[in-house]
C-alpha cells in the first residue's frame, strides 16, 4: 500500500485492515521520499509509525528529481518504479494507491483542456500492469469514493491524516483544476464530477473493446515473422479501426503507452498513401521516430 499520510492513502490503509479480517492478503506500507518539501521527513515517521502500529512491514525509498520542468510527470513516473522495485524486492503481486474519484475528475477535465481523445478521456484506470510486467499491477480501489466522504470517515472516527500544503497551491496546472476550474463547473451542474467519473468508466470499457479489435487486427495485418505489414489488408479498415491500429503500432514501436493525436494521424496518413500492398515494419518504425 502506497501511504503518504495524506487523507486518500490512511484511508486506503484502514480499508486494507479491515478487508485483511475477511480475506487471506498480506499487506506492507510504502513510502516514497521525494525530496521535493520539507514537510516529506515529517510524513515519512508518520507513515512508519503508523506502519508499527498495526504490525505491517515498512518500506521506503528515495527520489530525486533533478529537472524543473514537469516536475509532476517526472515524480510521478520515478514514484511508480521506486513502488515497483519494493514490490518485486519483496515479493507482491500488487501495489494498492489511493486515487479517488475526484482525481479521476481532475485527470480527465485537465486532459481534456489540453486536448485528447477517448485514450485520454478514459481517466485513471482502476488496475493496470507497470513496465510490461504482468506479475505485478497497480490497483486503485478509491476511484468511485469521493474526497469528502473519505474526510468524513476519517474525521467520525478520530483518525490522524497529515496535509500536504503543495496541493493549496495554484502554481501547479493541475491544483488549478481542482481548485478554480472545477467548483465552476459544479456551479452549473452540481453531479458534474459524478457525471465525468461515470464517463470515463464507460469509455474506458468501450476502449478496453476497441483495443481488443485491434490487437486482433494488427496481428493479422502483420505476416511472415511479424517484419511485414498488409497495407491492402489496412486500406480496407474503416478510420476507426485504422486509428486504433496505428496506436498500437506507436506503442509497440515506441515502448510508451502515450501516443498524441498527431503521432496516430501522421501514421495513418502514411499507411494510406503507400502505394504498395505490403511494407516491412522496419520502415514503419523509422516514420514512427521521425528518422
Amino acid at each position: 500500500i502506497s501511504v503518504s499520510g495524506g487523507p486518500d492513502s490512511v484511508f486506503l490503509l484502514h480499508l486494507f485492515l479491515y478487508l485483511k479480517k475477511f480475506y487471506n492478503i498480506s499487506l506492507a506500507v510504502a513510502y516514497i521520499h521525494h525530496h521535493l518539501r520539507k514537510e516529506a521527513d515529517k510524513e515519512l515517521i508518520f507513515v512508519r509509525d503508523l506502519s508499527q502500529n498495526y504490525s505491517l512491514p515498512f518500506y521506503y525509498r528515495n527520489i530525486r528529481i533533478e529537472e524543473k520542468s514537469g516536475i509532476e510527470e517526472k515524480a510521478r513516473t520515478k514514484r511508480y518504479r521506486a513502488l515497483y522495485s519494493i514490490a518485486k524486492k519483496i515479493g507482491f503481486n500488487k501495489i494498492a494507491v489511493g486515487h479517488t474519484l475526484d482525481d479521476q475528475v481532475e485527470t480527465v477535465v485537465m486532459r481534456f483542456i489540453k486536448g485528447t481523445g477517448m485514450t485520454g478521456l478514459r481517466g485513471i484506470l482502476p488496475e493496470a500492469f507497470l513496465f510490461d510486467d504482468t506479475s505485478i499491477s497497480v490497483v486503485r480501489p478509491l476511484l468511485c469514493v469521493e474526497k469528502k466522504d473519505i474526510l468524513g470517515f476519517l474525521e467520525e472516527r478520530k483518525i490522524d491524516y497529515l496535509i500536504d500544503r503543495s496541493n493549496l497551491s495554484t502554481d501547479f496546472f493541475r491544483n488549478r483544476i481542482r481548485l478554480e476550474v472545477i467548483p465552476f463547473l459544479l456551479r452549473y451542474n452540481p453531479q458534474f464530477k459524478k457525471q465525468v467519473a461515470q464517463m470515463s468508466f464507460l469509455l474506458q470499457d468501450d476502449f478496453s473493446f476497441l483495443l481488443e479489435t485491434g490487437q486482433n487486427l494488427l496481428e493479422k495485418l502483420v505476416s511472415e515473422k511479424g517484419r511485414v505489414f498488409n497495407i491492402s489488408g489496412y486500406k480496407m479498415l474503416d478510420i476507426s479501426l485504422k486509428r486504433i491500429v496505428a496506436a498500437i503500432l506507436i506503442e509497440e514501436i515506441t515502448g510508451s503507452p502515450y501516443r498524441s493525436y498527431n503521432k496516430i494521424k501522421q501514421l495513418v496518413e502514411y499507411l494510406n498513401r503507400y502505394p504498395g500492398k505490403r511494407v516491412k515494419l522496419e520502415k514503419i518504425g523509422k516514420i514512427v521516430k521521425g528518422r
